[in-house]
C-alpha cells in the first residue's frame, strides 16, 4: 500500500505540475484569442465539439479504461484493444464526415458543418493513440504523459493557434490548434510505448474488454449529454454569441479546476483499481482523497466568485462583462460536479457500472426538468439549473457510495466540511479586501493579483495551520505512508515536522469524538 501511495503521489505531482503549466498557458491563450476573435467564434467551436463528442463515444467504447482496469493484461488484450480502437476511430471519422450536414437540424447553426468535418479527423488520431496512452496510465508513467501534454500544448496552441489567429484565420485557428495537439500526442505516445500493432480477431480477449468498455462508454455518454445539454440549448435558443459568453464563463472557473481534478482522477483510477477488492482500504482512500480535493476546490471557487469582475476584465477584456454573473453562479456548480466525479471513479474501479448508469440517467432527467423550468431566465437560468442538479447528484452518489463502500452518511457528508469552512474564510476575506481596494481605482490585473495573493494566504492558514478534524485525518493518512522519517533534506524535514503536527491533531480529534460518543445518553438530551 505504501508503494502504491508513493507511486500515486508521484503521478499526482507530475500531473499537477503539467496541469498548472497547461492551465496557465491556456488562460494566456484564451486571453490572446479572446482579443483576436469574436464570441461567436468560440460559440461555433463549442457547438462543433458537442457533435464531436458524440463521435468520441463511438470511437472509444471505453476500451482505454478497460485496459487500465483489467487486473491481468496480456499481449492479446493490447492487440485486441488497438485493433478495435483503430476500427472504431476510422468508422467514427467517416460517420461525422458524412453526417455533418445534418448537424444544423440539431444545432440551428449551418456554419458549424465544415468545422465538424475538419475536427472529425481527431477521432482517427485518437484511435491511433488510445492504446499507447492507456498503457502509460496503467504503468503510472505520468511523468512521461505530463511532458507529452505540455509540449504538445505549447506547439499546438501557443505556436499554431495563436500564429494563425494573428494572421487572420479566425475560427480555423482554433480548429488547427486542436488537430495539431492530437497529431503530436499520437506520434509521441506510440514512440514511447511501441506496443504491438498486429491485428487480433479472437473473441476470447475481446469479450471482457468490450463488456466493461461498452458500459463505461454508455456511462460516459450519459454524462456527456448531461454536461452538454446546456451548450445545445443555449446555442439553439439564444444564439452563438450568447453561447460564446456562456462557454467562456464556464471555462474561467472550470479550466483550472477541471484540469487539476482530472489530472488527479487519471492517477487515482488505476490506483483505485489496484485495491478494488479491498473495500475498507478503498473506502479509506476514497474519503481521504475526496476530502483533500474538496478542501482545495471549494475555497478556490469562492475566491473566483468574489473576484469575477476583475478576472473577466483582465483575461477576456471589457467586452465580456456580461459573463460575470454567469461565472459567479457557475462557481457553485463546477466544484460540486468535480468532487462527485471521484464517486464515479470508485464505481469504475469496482466495475459497479449499472448502478452508476441508473444514477446518471436520473440526474439527466432532473436536469432536463430544471432547464425547462428555468430557461426563461436566460444564461443565469441555465447556470442555476446546473447548481440545483449538482445537489441532486451529490445525494444520489452519496447513497451509492454508502452501498458500495459501506461508508456511513455522516462520514460521507464530512467530506465537504473542511472545504466549506475554507470557502467561507477565503470568500469572506476576499470580499472585505475587495471593498477596501475598490476606492483606490486600481487596474483590473493589479486588483486581481492582490486578491489571488490574499486568497492563497487565507487558504494556507485555514488548511495548514488550523485544519479541521476530517482534514487532519485525511492528511495523516496521506503523510503517514510517505516514510518521511527516512527522507533527507530541509523540505523533507519540514514536511515530517508538519506530519507530526497533523498526527497529534488527528489523534486529539479522534479522542474527542470517542469521548463524546461515550457520554451517557441523558446528558446529550435537551
Amino acid at each position: 500500500m505504501n508503494n502504491l501511495t508513493t507511486a500515486t503521489l508521484r503521478g499526482v505531482s507530475w500531473n499537477t505540475a503539467a496541469t498548472i503549466t497547461t492551465a496557465v498557458m491556456q488562460i494566456g491563450y484564451t486571453a490572446v484569442m479572446a482579443r483576436l476573435l469574436p464570441p461567436a467564434a468560440f460559440g461555433l467551436v463549442a457547438l462543433a465539439n458537442v457533435v464531436l463528442r458524440f463521435g468520441t463515444y463511438l470511437a472509444q467504447m471505453g476500451l482505454e479504461q478497460a485496459l487500465v482496469q483489467k487486473a491481468k493484461l496480456s499481449e492479446e488484450d493490447v492487440r485486441a484493444t488497438f485493433t478495435t480502437a483503430i476500427g472504431l476511430g476510422t468508422l467514427a471519422t467517416l460517420v461525422l464526415l458524412a453526417g455533418a450536414p445534418l448537424a444544423p437540424l440539431l444545432l440551428n447553426e449551418p456554419a458549424v458543418v465544415p468545422l465538424v468535418q475538419a475536427l472529425a479527423i481527431s477521432l482517427f488520431l485518437t484511435g491511433l493513440s488510445a492504446t499507447a496512452v492507456s498503457l502509460l496510465r496503467r504503468q503510472l508513467a505520468f511523468g512521461t504523459l505530463a511532458l507529452m501534454q505540455t509540449v504538445a500544448y505549447v506547439v499546438a496552441y501557443g505556436i499554431v493557434g495563436i500564429g494563425l489567429g494573428l494572421n487572420g484565420f479566425g475560427v480555423w485557428s482554433l480548429v488547427a490548434a486542436t488537430l495539431t495537439h492530437h497529431l503530436i500526442m499520437t506520434v509521441w505516445a506510440y514512440a514511447v510505448t511501441r506496443h504491438a500493432l498486429r491485428p487480433y480477431f479472437e473473441w476470447t480477449h475481446y469479450r471482457p474488454l468490450l463488456v466493461y468498455g461498452s458500459r463505461i462508454s454508455l456511462t460516459s455518454f450519459i454524462e456527456f449529454i448531461t454536461l452538454s445539454l446546456d451548450t445545445l440549448l443555449v446555442g439553439r435558443l439564444l444564439g452563438a454569441a450568447a453561447l460564446g459568453l456562456y462557454n467562456r464563463a464556464w471555462m474561467l472557473i472550470s479550466l483550472p479546476l477541471y484540469l487539476l481534478t482530472t489530472s488527479v482522477a487519471r492517477v487515482v483510477f488505476p490506483a483505485f483499481s489496484q485495491v478494488q477488492a479491498d473495500q475498507p482500504k478503498l473506502r479509506t482512500v476514497y474519503v481521504a482523497s475526496t476530502t483533500l480535493i474538496a478542501a482545495g476546490v471549494l475555497p478556490v471557487c469562492a475566491g473566483v466568485a468574489v473576484a469575477a469582475p476583475e478576472l473577466v476584465r483582465a483575461l477576456l477584456g471589457p467586452g465580456w462583462a456580461a459573463a460575470v454573473p454567469v461565472l459567479r453562479v457557475m462557481c457553485a456548480a463546477v466544484p460540486l460536479g468535480l468532487i462527485t466525479m471521484f464517486a464515479g471513479i470508485v464505481c469504475d474501479a469496482r466495475a459497479a457500472l449499472m448502478p452508476k448508469i441508473r444514477v446518471n440517467l436520473l440526474a439527466l432527467a432532473t436536469l432536463c426538468a430544471l432547464f425547462g423550468l428555468l430557461k426563461g431566465y436566460g444564461l443565469i437560468g441555465f447556470a442555476l439549473a446546473l447548481v440545483l442538479n449538482e445537489f441532486i447528484r451529490i445525494g444520489l452518489f452519496m447513497r451509492l457510495m454508502q452501498q458500495e463502500l459501506a461508508a456511513p452518511y455522516p462520514r460521507l457528508l464530512g467530506i465537504y466540511g473542511p472545504g466549506l469552512a475554507h470557502a467561507l474564510a477565503v470568500g469572506g476575506g476576499l470580499w472585505l479586501l475587495r471593498l477596501a481596494l475598490l476606492p483606490l481605482a486600481w487596474p483590473a490585473p493589479a486588483l486581481l493579483a492582490a486578491q489571488m495573493v490574499a486568497g492563497a494566504v487565507l487558504l494556507a492558514v485555514a488548511a495548514l495551520w488550523r485544519p479541521l478534524p476530517p482534514l487532519c485525518r485525511a492528511l495523516h493518512q496521506l503523510l503517514s505512508r510517505l516514510n518521511l522519517e527516512r527522507s533527507s533534506g530541509r523540505a523533507a524535514r519540514l514536511l515530517a515536522r508538519y506530519a507530526n503536527f497533523v498526527n497529534r491533531s488527528a489523534n486529539a480529534a479522534n479522542a474527542a469524538e470517542q469521548e463524546f460518543s461515550m457520554l451517557p445518553s441523558n446528558i446529550l438530551q435537551p
